[in-house]
């Protein structure tokens, strides 16, 4: 008797998480996420492959393209049941259909297909728990974005595994931190993206960027902040109406149905008056003549694209990075070969002729854990814990996650295993 651990995709890479999970005395196992990456030209990237006729059910740590994007594969042939949380099955829908309107050329499912995996999907709330073929899971805050869920597995042969998806250890505008479910764990399937750093103190960085977008209004000038559409335009929003009710507040692309979904399911958010006032108070952009009038005067405009590949924020940032009175705050992750990346870099996006004069500045806002709080989750489960399996980050941090672990539990087993390498407990 024993289980198996497959991963599919995440493994010594950021991006396409998947793991298969098994346990012997079963013909069948879960799948744990299944998402989509991108490759340098934008063309979609899969997880390795697992049979259809071999999956019990799925279970969704969050909604982000990453860790669902492929799931409606499996819709093609059979229609397993999905487990999720309520805010991300409505955010995940949103975000394939966008997704299949750029890139459907390469994708192998269509809306067909995304119909048939909401429509097997089994919705649960922190704390609830369902039965698929003898795995028995429940889940709890992960911190990462609305909606985001530890996973929790009680395996028919009595091995106990978590799955963290993404996960974040600190409170933030918006999300409380991750929740450990209480008892006991065998084994984690845990995130490593910043395995090997830790991120500044959140309320310095706050404090900072709010006296930034102060100091810019002051001078007369408008402030930019690019954002990813789930999770960090939503946090910004919040922060900056709760310190500052009395600017003008933009929110534009995507982040505005988004937010219509924070808004639905509020009982997910750490504090929800806070973002309904939040919410209440910005002015949303729901046209041209809106989009104009957002910076004739000094204000805050929230919008997508957060890495500048897209969105009404490109049209922004022509407008306003002419002038040094403005200022364009980069908030989100920035990939090496986004415009983002490349205007920190260079100050400038060659491909589309802007340079920017405007202040230019970038805040560690991550919705993910750094190094400590990644091993503290390790630590949490010290008592059982015997095995650790590292995905969703490069080879340099797991490295120094593994290390971390291994020097705090000496004798727990710490793997970095890469795509299709499969571990056995």
């Amino acid at each position: 008797m024993g289980i198996e651990v497959r991963v599919l995709g995440g493994g010594g890479e950021v991006g396409r998480t998947g793991v298969f999970l098994r346990d012997s005395s079963r013909s069948k196992g879960l799948l744990l996420d299944y998402g989509v990456g991108f490759d340098d030209y934008g063309r979609p990237m899969f997880p390795e492959h697992v049979k259809p006729s071999d999956v019990a059910g799925i279970v969704i740590s969050h909604a982000h393209l990453d860790h669902i994007g492929a799931a409606p594969l499996f819709y093609i042939s059979t229609k397993p049941r999905v487990v999720m949380t309520k805010p991300t099955l409505e955010v995940s829908s949103i975000l394939i259909r966008d997704m299949l309107k750029i890139s459907s050329y390469y994708i192998d499912y269509t809306e067909e297909e995304l119909n048939e995996m909401i429509n097997s999907a089994i919705v649960l709330d922190y704390g609830g728990e369902v039965d698929l073929d003898g795995y028995n899971i429940a889940i709890s805050n992960a911190g990462h974005i609305i909606g985001s869920a530890l996973t929790y597995i009680n395996t028919p042969s009595g091995e106990r595994v978590l799955f963290t998806g993404d996960l974040n250890t600190v409170n933030t505008y918006t999300i409380s931190a991750a929740e450990p479910w209480p008892g006991e764990v065998d084994a984690i399937v845990i995130e490593s993206t910043y395995g090997g750093v830790e991120h500044p103190e959140r309320h310095r960085v706050e404090k900072r960027l709010v006296e930034v977008v102060e100091a810019t209004i002051d001078g007369g000038g408008v402030v930019l902040i690019p954002a990813f559409s789930v999770g960090r335009s939503q946090e910004v929003l919040t922060m900056i109406a709760s310190e500052m009710p009395y600017v003008d507040i933009y929110l534009d692309g995507m982040p505005r149905e988004i937010s219509r979904i924070y808004l639905r399911n509020s009982k997910y958010l750490r504090n929800p008056d806070l973002f309904r006032k939040a919410l209440e108070v910005a002015h949303v952009v729901r046209d041209w003549n809106d989009r104009r009038r957002a910076f004739r005067k000094p204000s805050v405009i929230i919008s997508s694209a957060g890495m500048l590949k897209g969105g009404p924020a490109l049209y922004y940032l022509k407008k306003l990075a002419d002038e040094p009175r403005n200022a364009v705050i980069l908030v989100s992750y920035q990939s090496k070969d986004s415009p983002g990346h490349e205007i920190l870099e260079a100050g400038s996006i060659a491909d589309l002729g802007i340079s920017v004069k405007a202040k230019l500045m970038w805040f560690d806002l991550s919705s993910h854990a750094g190094r400590r709080g990644l091993l503290n989750m390790a630590l949490h489960y010290r008592e059982s814990l015997r095995t650790v399996i590292l995905v969703h980050g490069d080879n340099e941090s797991r490295d120094k996650l593994a290390k971390s672990i291994t020097e705090a539990l000496p004798g727990v087993k710490v793997y970095a295993p890469m795509n299709g390498e499969c571990i056995l407990l």
